[in-house]
């Protein structure tokens, strides 16, 4: 067995990230989904090598870097040293594309340039666990193996670049590991990529999901299942099945208003306790007779380069990504009319599943006609696959 192999084996056995996504990112499969969605990958290198002037000749950092495809981007934009750290098996994936003959002329410098970035390099310290010298002064592209929070590199650097982004911006809780490289890493001025991420939320209707949902609790109501009684679990068959994140496309004719919320977040300015708890009040107008099943939420991240701003956008209008959508369903839907309006939060919370406990409250504004639902961001029902819906573009 190879070296590469006993590392993936002891990491299925034992992640040096606790959750499951350390495992989950060590595969190149699941690196590779994400490199073939086209809107992700096309719009992260336009935000790089399109502010080139932000880059060239810079010291960047590379947090959660899984193949580095990001440092590569980096490097051809003319950064001067570029960090790519990974938690995961996959660093040393990512080491053997940036010690690959085929991408030379991005990793590593010419003769003459290495000799000039030795002396800086030479006698400083990174994570004691890589399997490869990460100091190589010939070395561009430097892979270190760790969690952002646990390793150290010996320079603060001038730009930050990551693509820590689950679906509803939030869940996996990877930005909170992006804000804390910022506050170690980042030297004052510098700039962080993803600059901004603004989550949206706006009322929908959608029957046919609301009863897929309601039947898979149905089978609770049964009173003689080989002889004996479930129906006592019913309702908590109803609150596990509306509990649940619903990730995947819906038209935007779905949606029962004109209005939408949105809430903020300034990459450069938050703390990672901003991330850990927050709430999106909302106020809406109904715009069309039909029964609120709930909200169809979706995020954009902003990059702002000192040459061009670049949004990616995962919008029931824009291009599919693997993001999809999300939809939160509640299990006591209302009726509304147009002209009339509804009001309530959405509050986010972490939880101990790295990703997020969402409280849905909504009042039909008037009336005492109200709905909750807890929906957990962690337990997602995948509903992509619909006749008719689009399918995330690859290359």
């Amino acid at each position: 067995m190879s070296a590469l192999d006993r590392a993936t084996a002891d990491e299925t056995e034992r992640p040096p990230d606790p959750s499951a996504f350390g495992v989950y990112y060590a595969r190149l499969q699941h690196q590779q989904n994400m490199l073939q969605d086209v809107v992700r990958t096309d719009t992260y290198r336009r935000a790089i090598v399109g502010n080139a002037d932000d880059f060239r000749g810079k010291v960047v950092l590379d947090v959660g870097a899984g193949t580095g495809i990001l440092s590569f981007f980096a490097a051809q934009a003319g950064a001067g040293r570029v960090y790519a750290v990974e938690a995961s098996a996959m660093a040393e994936r990512a080491a053997s594309l940036a010690a690959s003959q085929g991408n030379a002329r991005l990793a590593r410098y010419a003769p003459d340039e290495s000799r000039a970035k030795a002396g800086a390099l030479s006698t400083s310290k990174l994570s004691a666990d890589a399997a490869w010298d990460a100091l190589d002064p010939t070395a561009r592209i430097h892979v270190v193996r760790g969690k952002v929070e646990d390793v150290t590199i010996p320079e603060h650097v001038d730009v930050i670049i990551s693509e820590p982004l689950g679906f509803l911006l939030v869940h996996e809780r990877m930005l909170e590991a992006f804000i804390n490289a910022r506050d170690r890493f980042l030297k004052s001025g510098g700039l962080v990529m993803p600059s901004r991420g603004d989550i949206f939320a706006q009322p929908i209707t959608d029957g046919q999901l609301w009863q897929e949902q309601e039947a898979k609790a149905s089978f609770w109501r049964s009173q003689d299942f080989h002889g004996v009684d479930l129906s006592a679990l019913h309702d908590a068959a109803l609150d596990e099945y509306f509990g649940q994140a619903v990730v995947g496309y819906y038209p935007p004719e779905a949606a029962v208003s004109d209005d939408v919320a949105t809430y903020a977040f300034d990459f450069g300015t938050c703390s990672v306790q901003d991330l850990r708890k927050f709430e999106i009040p909302f106020s809406f107008r109904i715009t069309k007779t039909a029964i609120l099943h709930g909200f169809g939420c979706w995020f954009d991240a902003r990059f702002d380069g000192s040459t061009e701003r670049v949004v990616l956008s995962t919008s029931p209008k824009a291009p599919g990504t693997h993001w999809y959508q999300s939809r939160l369903l509640l299990r006591r839907p209302i009726a509304v009319n147009p002209g009339q309006s509804i009001s309530g939060t959405l509050s986010f919370k972490v939880n101990d599943r790295l990703s997020y406990d969402v409280e849905v409250n909504v009042v039909l504004d008037g009336t005492s006609v109200s709905s909750h639902q807890r929906v957990r961001l962690d337990d997602q029902m995948y509903h992509y696959l619909t006749p008719g819906q689009p399918q995330v573009p690859h290359a």
